[in-house]
């Protein structure tokens, strides 16, 4: 396979590791990274009209329509040039979004993080998120204080990691989101891996498989 530039998209479910490992990819490949959520964050503080109503979904825990998340993610990947790469983390979060996707970024790489519940509510309900820098910990490894290691801003839970909660957005994940797996294995580009390991082994697991394919 000729060598060419990483232009990938990761899913699976809450706390499976998206940002941190699309993160590190990006800065691996040397691509920009994207993020749905600092998307939507962004047109929130902007405060259009649209970013009002997505407000209103997020401070309730809940998912945004897609009508919505199509509306605000899809105009601002417009303005990516394809041929850098990209990493994209978030979106698309069904088969309908990527459709739109592959005709708008032509993704090349579509990594499926798969975490067992179990192990995905067990992370989600001890994770803390920097409010300022959005940096994410967990409870178990986090420093003294509540502090975040990268900004030094303030660490809370996020209102959406609460159990039931938690539990309602992984019934949506395997509902809505998972059947993407299928979608991209079809067009042969699938990459599954096992997101149960550590940050540094599953890093380097995605960098070894991708470079095996060709990417650069």
């Amino acid at each position: 396979m000729a060598r060419v530039r990483l232009r990938a998209l990761l899913f699976g479910p809450h706390g499976a590791g998206k940002t941190t490992q699309g993160q590190l990819l990006a800065e691996r490949y040397g691509v920009p990274f994207v993020s749905s959520g600092n998307v939507l964050r962004a047109e929130i503080a902007e405060k259009t009209a649209i970013g009002k109503m997505v407000e209103d979904y997020v401070e309730a825990g809940m998912l945004a329509p897609d009508e919505l998340v199509d509306a605000i993610v899809l105009k601002r990947l417009k303005g990516l040039a394809m041929e850098r790469g990209y990493v994209l983390d978030g979106f698309p979060r069904n088969v309908e979004q990527a459709v739109a996707l592959d005709k708008l970024l032509k993704p090349n790489l579509a990594i499926q993080l798969k975490l067992p519940d179990a192990t995905a509510l067990k992370r989600l309900t001890g994770r803390l998120v920097c409010e300022k820098c959005r940096s994410v910990f967990h409870r178990d490894f986090v420093i003294a204080n509540m502090t975040c290691a990268v900004c030094r801003g303030k660490l809370a839970p996020r209102k959406d990691d609460a159990g039931d909660t938690a539990r309602l957005r992984l019934a949506v994940y395997h509902f809505m989101t998972e059947p993407l797996a299928a979608h991209y294995r079809q067009r042969g580009l699938l990459l599954a891996v096992n997101a149960d390991q550590s940050i540094e082994d599953l890093h380097e697991e995605l960098c070894k498989k991708s470079q095996k394919l060709g990417f650069t």
